[in-house]
This record gives structure tokens, C-alpha cells and sequence, in this order.
């Protein structure tokens, strides 16, 4: 009995530290903590609680509280500042109180400071014992230098009237925007609870909580919006208190920076009064230097004896003037104008003169609540409650486009010079993306559609200063058409961008020659031949770069080389057309193998000679790859070309014998983008011009291809105005028809028991895992398998849901083992996989997956005697632990003081306390929490408690 003893008087004691003097005392209903960092150098942050309480001696004797900062090292009382440290009354019996403190951070990270009240207040129908059951709410932020000066979203509708009607829908919104601009979203959570004196042990579940909606036995919803942040219960079935929580998530460039908790309390009541209705405006965008002019109404819904209540208007957001001197908004603000007590309909007016200033990413939230004025509502309690309607109404203010937008092309710089108006909003940060694409469109962005939407083919090619008004786009190609378009963007984190500009449309005409052949007339590794053809100069002026003329061509090797060399001789040029000079046959290549590029240079004289006038774009040969498939050979091809070989018709060619070199045409193909470069022959020949020449696709047999593309400049000054241009030969061999089947796997289990109580393992630093799998006889759907196996392939991975790689081909003997002996040095943990393959390269799917697991051990003993005679000297696990990862183990003396803590893989305890001094002899009482190396979640952890004697 004497350890039983002593646990009761340990936990006593604990239980003692952790007791408030006004545990008893009830009266919170909810709140929330916000917070704003207040130093440009140092991480300090200015932290507020405000809560809502019952007006009685618990709110009275709730003078402070106890901020925890979440850094393990930091905690604060401060004391409630508003209302001169009385509070503040604001109707129905509840009053707000604000608490605020600072605290510097060492490091950047993410912390979580939160505070715990004792006690909620009684009757809280979806808390049981809610009188007995604390207050807890917290916020997650993230401290990162480059957030700057963050503060958390504000919830600017306080949590109050919250009043429901039995029968009536409920909704609230908190109306909580963000200083700097983020997005913000919204989820429903459970109440917590949380100790008020101690920060260990805050945010635990409370037992039995259930959300209001599941407390009658009559069905309703309970939601929130996770974009506008309404809440709504339809319906309240019963009468009474009910507290939720939801989180306000702060996002910013796809980072979750905060979350915020708000608890708060709902009252369900039976009244004869029924909720006015208020009408918004449809959310709206506009652009910037906008008046905005909108009236608001609301009506009363008559009460079910007809009556029809006086209303008041109100409205919050970040687009007033702040009552806070912290929280400071852009200006001009928007003002609201509402008369008090209009019956039967209410009217406000909504003025905003939207500037610059107020250009941001997300929507402005404007909420917009009218609250009826039933008898006897200023009572207390009231003889009928007040209720209330809210809605968002959400204005995003966008830049304005960039205006008056020119391009003047210099076909002899290949370049393009843009010029436009300067820009209206010169914000700091701010900046103009120029954005380009081959072509031109007729795309007209409406209002709203900032920046440039994809699958338009813009891309960016440059950013300038917000006061530019002029770009020059230099290295372009000539005879191209090219449009752009301007986005003005706006520095984070309020962010934002324009409407795209009107395009303007540009031509770089060509004073060059262009190529207009790269084709592969033979096919070797040692002699190919490729025939290179170009155009004469086009829109040439001779009377500006006068004769004699020279072509020069050179060649790289590889897709995307850029080291050429000259292959052609100086050919001289004869611009009258009378001459064969615009075509070249390069020779004794290496064709099947190698894609080769090619580029032409044109020189002119000058007075001081041969100068280059420029360079055409290189363009490649065409790459041929075939692939095998299951009776079929799949086709793909490239071509990086100067010309566009898209939305053309291409045609492909099948040697008719095999070694005949005869090729004939057996299908077009047309195509669209170069990801459409693609086709699977079957064995038909689908062009009857030439002969038709079908085969029956045979894995036993090889075929050979060659694909001519068809291609254009899409310019009608280049002749010819189709491109026709061969591939090199390229050979597949098809697969069999017949696939393996998937093998099925085994593999040795542990027998757990066994293995724990053999000793023998204690020391064991090789782990064996064996894998043996058969081959069945027939498919899954009945068909028969490929018997004909050549290897076997074996994939690993550390868990089931785990990236699988490959651990071993088995290849021998012939045919191949159908075992495998896996040998690791850490431990059993292995889930595997098996294939096959058969003598065509086909690869089966994979077999079932098979997974060991280790057998996690760890038990302690109760007494050690630790007097230095080599004997039972160390407190360590009985037996061997095996499979441990980490473990914590703490120690308390009689009077619940922490003599010795350790974290770490392996437990060796002196019996010396913290300080390195010999523990006393005694009764010790320990905590000790292992993680195990283990597949199974359920034995991943083990949590031990248990007393020590220490006899010396």
C-alpha cells in the first residue's frame, strides 16, 4: 500500500499547485486574443485579450490574467485596462474586458501564446459542468523577419448580441479583416479549456463538448463559411446557453501565418420577436479614385402578434476611421450614415472616395448589422430580447490599367521599343510587369480581371519602376508579329494589380535570309546526310548595306548547343535569284545518334569590308524516338526550328520489308502543339496513295520509321510557304501481347513473444528480412500468363504509404530465384514488393505488398540500490529495450520536486540528482514516456508511471 500512498501524496500536491482561489467562480462566456508586432528591431509583440463575462463577483475579481507565451520560457500577469481597470458594460448583462502585455521573442519561429480562465459561466447546455470547466482560447503566429511589422486579423464585430430564437436562423460574423492586407479563412473547432495560474496543460478537450446543433434530439446545421466567416445555426431547436469556437486563418503568398480563436457564447431564447432583414449591395470591384455611393435598408419581419420594431444600423470594417490610435487605415475613409430608432424601414447611406492608397489583393469586408427595438428590451433581464441581422458586403479596389500603350519595331536592332502614359498610381513598391507573346489577340479583360489570366501564352520579359514610361525588348526575331500588354503590381502585403492594358501589336520585318530546311536525307552512324536550305534576304534594302554579299553557314551539335563551327564555305551571294547558292548537303554525319542545329550569317561590305549583317535563329533536325508497346510502336518526334511546325498536318512513313529501305506513307497526323508530336502505329496503313502496305504487329520482328514535318513562317514573303522537313530513321520491336503475371509475395514474420523473451536479441545489430513469392498460371481476368520470366525485380520502402525504390534485379540462375534475403542494419521495419518481366522487357504489375514490423519492448524495475558495488548500481530497463527511438524519463521526490530528468535512446539512471548529487535513499515516483521504431500507431508510443526505491 505504501506506493499508492505515495502517489496520492504526490498527485496532492501537484493538484495543489494547480488550484486558483476563485476556481469556483463562474462567469466567462468568450473572447479572443489578438496580436501585433511593435518593433522594427527587436521580436516584441503587444499581445490583447479581450473577453465578454457575466456582470457578478467572478467578473469583479477577474482584475488579470496570465499570459503564456508559448516559447516554454515566458509568462505575464497583466491587468484588465479598459473601463480605468473596471470593465466595460455593454448591455445584456455582459461586460468586456481588455487585457494587454508584451513580450520579446529570442529566434524566429512559431509560438502560441494563450490564456486560461477559470471558470465558464453556469447552465452551458453543450459543456457539461460548464460552472466547473475553464476558459481557454489561444493564437498561433509566426514570427519571420520577413513579415515586417505583422499584426493578426482584427475582429471588429465584437462578440455580442447573441441572441437567438428557437425556430429562427442564427448568424454571425466577426467581421475580421486584416491590417496588412492577407487572406483570411475560417473553420469551426471545439471549446477547449485551459488552468488560469499554470501554463502547462492549456488547450485540452473538454469531456463531452458537442457543438450546439447536437444537443437536441431535432435535427439542425451548424456551419461557418470558410471564406466570409459566416456562422450560422439553422435552427436553434432549444432554449439555452451555447458556446462555440471557430479559427480565423491568416494566409499570406500560400503561408499560413496565424490563427486566431474566437470563443463565444450563443443564447438560444422563446420570445415573440422575430430578426429584421438587412439588404447589401452585390459585392462590387472597382478601380481606383471610385466614389462609391451606396444606401443600405432593412426592414423589420413583424412579430407573430404584427408587430414591426424601431431599427438601428451600424456598420464596421478597416475602411472607417479607426477608434484605435494602433490601427491605422488608408485614407480618405469611408463614412456610414444611419438615423437612430427608423421604423418601419431603415436607410443608411455608404460614401467612399476610393484613392490609390486603397489598392489591395482581397476584397474590403464591409459589414453591415441592423438590431431591432423590441418592448421592454432595455430591461434586465429584457422582457424581449433584441436580435439581429448582418451581412458582408466585400469591395475590392483595383489598380488602374496602364494607359496608352505604343511599340515601334527596329527591324535592324531586332528590337521593339514600348512607350506608354505614366501611371496614375505610383505606390512605394510598387512596380510595371511587361508581358509579350508571339502573336495577337483580341482578349478584352473586364473590370475585375486583373493581370494577365492564363493559357493566353504571355510571358513576362521584364519589370520596371512604377515612374517608367518607356522599354526597349531587344533580341527578338524578325518577320514575327508581337504583342504586349502592361500589369501594374503592388508590393506586400496589401499586393494587388492592375487590369491588363489594351495590346499593341508589333512587326519585326526581316532584312535576312531565313532557313527554311533542316531534313535528314540519309540515316548512319558514320555517313548521314542532311540537305540545309535558306530564302535570299528578305525586305532587303541594298541601297543601306550595299554588295558584294557572303552567306557563311555553321552547325552544333545537340538539341540545344551552342557551340557551332562553320561547314559551308564564304558563299559568295547573288541576290538576282539566278544562282544555286541557298542550299547546302552536310555530310558524313553521325544522323542516327545526334540532332544537329544549324545557323546562316549574312555579311555585307562597308568601307572597312565583309561585316556581318546578322544571324538567323538556329533550327534543329528532326528527332524521330519510337518506343515499344503491346502490338504497337509509339512515335514522338522534335523539332526546335525557327518556323512553327504547329497546327500542320505531319506525315509518317514505315519501312514496307524489313532492310528493303522502301518507305511508304502510312498515316497524317494533325497536330496542334508539340506535346500532340505524337503516334502509335498498329500495323494499318491509313494513306492508300502509295499502296497500302499493312503488317500484323509481331514482337519478333523490328520496325522502322521516319517522320516529314510540315511547317510555315506563317509570312507570306517566305517561299514556300510550306515546310517540309524529314526525321532520321529510327527502329522499334514491339511487345508481346502475353504480359507476366504479378508474382505473389511472402515474407518471415516475427514472433513477437518469442522474440522478446529471447536474450539473445538484446545484442543483434544485423536484421534479417526473408521475401520468397510464386507465379500463378492466370491473370486476374482469366487470361493466361507469360511463364517465359527473365528477372525479377524487388522494390522497398520504410512504410506502406512510403516512396518505393528498387533493392535488388534477380536475374540467375536461369530461369531467375524466386527468393531473397533482404539484410538491414537498423532494424525489421520493410514493406516490399515484386515483378516481373519477360524476355520482350515487358514488366508485370506489381504484386501484393508485404510489410514487417518490429516487436517493441521496454519495461522498468522498482528498486535499485546504487552504492558502488557493481551490483544493481544503475536504474535502466529490465531486459534489453529493443526497438526504443527516444525516450523521457523524469523523477519527483516525495514532495513533488523534480530530482532528475533525461532525454534520450538509452535510460541509465546513477541515482544522482540534477546537480550531480547522490539522491538520498527514498521513495521517488517517476514519468517516463518511450517512442518506439514500429509501423503500428497503436504501439508507437508507451507512456510508463510507477514508483522507485533508492536503497544505498
Amino acid at each position: 500500500m505504501r506506493p499508492n500512498f505515495i502517489y496520492i501524496l504526490i498527485l496532492g500536491f501537484f493538484m495543489s499547485l494547480f488550484t486558483f482561489h476563485s476556481a469556483k467562480a463562474t462567469h466567462m462566456k468568450g473572447g479572443e486574443i489578438t496580436v501585433r508586432r511593435i518593433s522594427n528591431t527587436a521580436l516584441t509583440y503587444e499581445f490583447t485579450l479581450t473577453i465578454y463575462c457575466e456582470y457578478n463577483p467572478a467578473w469583479q475579481q477577474q482584475r488579470e490574467v496570465l499570459f503564456c507565451f508559448g516559447d516554454g520560457l515566458g509568462s505575464k500577469v497583466s491587468p484588465r485596462s479598459n473601463g480605468g481597470g473596471l470593465g466595460e458594460d455593454i448591455g445584456n448583462g455582459t461586460w468586456k474586458g481588455i487585457y494587454k502585455a508584451t513580450y520579446t521573442y529570442a529566434a524566429p519561429s512559431n509560438y502560441k501564446v494563450n490564456i486560461g480562465i477559470q471558470n465558464r459561466n453556469a447552465n452551458v447546455r453543450n459543456i457539461p459542468n460548464s460552472d466547473q470547466i475553464s476558459f481557454y482560447v489561444e493564437t498561433i503566429f509566426k514570427i519571420d523577419p520577413g513579415l515586417g511589422l505583422n499584426s493578426t486579423p482584427l475582429l471588429l464585430n465584437p462578440a455580442v448580441d447573441l441572441t437567438a430564437i428557437v425556430g429562427q436562423k442564427f448568424i454571425h460574423n466577426p467581421n475580421a479583416v486584416d491590417p496588412e492586407g492577407d487572406s483570411l479563412a475560417y473553420r469551426l473547432i471545439d471549446c477547449r479549456l485551459g488552468e488560469q495560474q499554470t501554463c502547462v496543460g492549456r488547450g485540452a478537450a473538454i469531456p463531452g463538448f458537442r457543438q450546439p446543433n447536437l444537443v437536441a434530439a431535432s435535427p439542425s446545421s451548424f456551419t461557418i463559411n470558410a471564406r466570409t466567416g459566416d456562422l450560422i445555426w439553422n435552427t436553434p431547436q432549444e432554449v439555452g446557453l451555447y458556446n462555440c469556437a471557430f479559427v480565423i486563418e491568416e494566409w499570406r503568398n500560400g503561408v499560413k501565418i496565424s490563427e486566431t480563436v474566437r470563443d463565444m457564447q450563443i443564447e438560444v431564447k422563446d420570445a415573440d420577436n422575430k430578426a429584421p432583414v438587412i439588404k447589401v449591395p452585390d459585392d462590387i470591384c472597382v478601380e481606383a479614385g471610385t466614389l462609391i455611393q451606396e444606401t443600405i435598408s432593412a426592414d423589420d419581419t413583424p412579430a407573430s402578434a404584427g408587430r414591426k420594431d424601431p431599427l438601428n444600423l451600424f456598420s464596421t470594417g478597416s475602411v472607417y476611421r479607426s477608434t484605435d490610435p494602433n490601427v491605422v487605415f488608408a485614407q480618405p475613409y469611408a463614412t456610414f450614415t444611419a438615423a437612430a430608432r427608423q421604423n418601419p424601414i431603415a436607410t443608411g447611406v455608404f460614401r467612399w472616395q476610393t484613392s490609390c492608397a486603397h489598392i489591395k489583393e482581397q476584397p474590403y469586408d464591409v459589414l453591415f448589422k441592423v438590431e431591432d427595438l423590441p418592448p421592454g428590451y432595455d430591461r434586465n433581464p429584457p422582457l424581449i430580447p433584441k436580435l439581429v441581422d448582418s451581412k458582408i458586403w466585400r469591395i475590392k479596389v483595383v489598380a488602374p490599367r496602364v494607359k496608352n500603350l505604343k511599340a515601334v519595331p527596329d527591324a535592324g536592332n531586332r528590337s521593339i521599343t514600348l512607350t506608354w502614359d505614366s501611371y496614375t498610381c505610383q505606390n512605394a513598391g510598387a512596380e510595371l510587369i511587361i508581358y509579350r507573346k508571339v502573336g495577337c489577340d483580341n482578349f478584352v479583360p473586364d473590370k475585375c480581371q486583373t493581370g494577365i489570366p492564363a493559357g493566353l501564352g504571355y510571358v513576362e520579359v521584364a519589370r520596371v519602376p512604377i515612374s517608367a514610361t518607356t522599354y526597349i525588348d531587344k533580341n527578338l526575331k524578325r518577320n514575327t508579329d508581337y504583342s504586349y500588354r502592361l500589369v501594374a503590381s503592388f508590393a506586400a502585403p496589401l499586393g494587388g494589380k492592375s487590369v491588363a492594358s489594351d495590346q499593341i501589336c508589333a512587326r519585326l520585318e526581316s532584312q535576312m535570309p531565313v532557313i527554311t530546311n533542316v531534313t535528314v536525307d540519309k540515316t548512319s552512324t558514320t555517313d548521314g546526310e542532311i540537305t540545309v536550305k535558306w530564302t535570299r534576304p528578305i525586305d532587303f534594302n541594298p541601297a543601306l548595306f550595299k554588295g558584294p554579299y557572303q552567306y557563311r553557314l555553321f552547325k552544333a551539335t545537340g538539341v540545344n548547343s551552342n557551340t557551332f563551327t562553320q561547314v559551308s564555305g564564304n558563299v559568295d551571294a547573288d541576290l538576282s535569284g539566278t544562282k544555286a547558292d541557298t542550299v547546302f548537303v552536310d555530310t558524313k554525319l553521325n544522323t542516327q545518334d545526334n540532332v544537329y542545329r544549324y545557323r546562316l550569317l549574312f555579311y555585307y561590305t562597308s568601307d572597312t569590308g565583309l561585316t556581318l549583317l546578322d544571324s538567323t535563329e538556329a533550327s534543329n533536325s528532326v528527332r524521330l524516338t519510337t518506343t515499344a508497346d503491346v502490338r504497337k510502336v509509339t512515335l514522338s518526334w522534335q523539332a526546335n526550328v525557327a518556323w512553327s511546325n504547329e497546327n500542320q498536318t505531319h506525315r509518317i512513313y514505315r519501312e514496307t520489308r524489313p532492310g528493303s529501305g522502301v518507305f511508304t506513307r502510312i498515316a497524317d497526323v494533325a497536330v496542334q502543339g508539340a506535346s500532340t508530336f505524337t503516334f502509335s502505329d498498329d500495323g494499318q496503313d491509313r494513306i492508300a496513295s502509295d499502296g497500302t502496305f499493312n503488317v500484323k504487329m509481331s514482337p519478333d520482328s523490328s520496325y522502322c520509321y521516319k517522320v516529314e514535318t510540315v511547317g510555315s513562317y506563317n509570312a507570306p514573303k517566305v517561299k514556300p510557304n510550306l515546310l517540309y522537313n524529314f526525321s532520321q530513321i529510327s527502329c522499334a520491336t514491339p511487345k508481346s501481347d502475353i504480359v507476366p503475371c504479378p508474382p505473389v509475395l511472402n515474407i518471415d514474420l516475427l514472433d513477437c513473444d518469442a522474440y522478446t523473451k529471447d536474450d539473445a536479441n538484446c545484442e543483434v545489430s544485423t536484421f534479417k528480412n526473408i521475401l520468397t513469392w510464386t507465379s500463378p498460371d492466370k491473370q486476374a481476368n482469366g487470361s493466361d500468363c507469360d511463364k517465359d520470366i527473365v528477372k525479377y525485380t524487388l522494390y522497398y520502402a520504410s512504410s506502406a504509404d512510403g516512396t518505393f525504390t528498387k533493392l535488388a534485379d534477380i536475374t540467375s540462375p536461369t530461369p531467375p530465384a524466386t527468393t531473397y534475403t533482404h539484410l538491414k542494419n537498423d532494424s525489421f521495419i520493410g514493406c516490399y514488393y515484386v515483378t516481373s518481366t519477360n524476355k520482350y522487357g515487358t514488366e508485370s504489375a506489381k504484386s501484393n505488398t508485404v510489410c514487417k514490423d518490429n516487436c517493441p519492448s521496454f519495461s522498468l524495475p522498482n528498486v535499485f540500490t546504487p552504492n558502488g558495488d557493481g551490483k544493481n548500481d544503475t536504474f535502466q530497463a529490465l531486459k534489453c529495450p529493443r526497438f526504443v527511438q527516444t525516450l523521457t524519463f523524469v523523477v519527483y521526490n516525495r514532495n513533488g520536486q523534480k530530482v532528475y530528468e533525461y532525454t534520450g535512446p538509452k535510460l541509465e539512471w546513477d541515482g544522482k540528482d540534477s546537480s550531480g548529487k547522490d539522491a538520498p535513499a527514498g521513495t521517488y515516483f517517476y514519468n517516463c514516456n518511450v517512442s518506439f521504431q514500429t509501423l503500428e500507431p497503436s504501439k508507437a508510443s508507451l507512456s510508463l508511471k510507477g514508483y522507485i526505491e533508492l536503497l544505498r
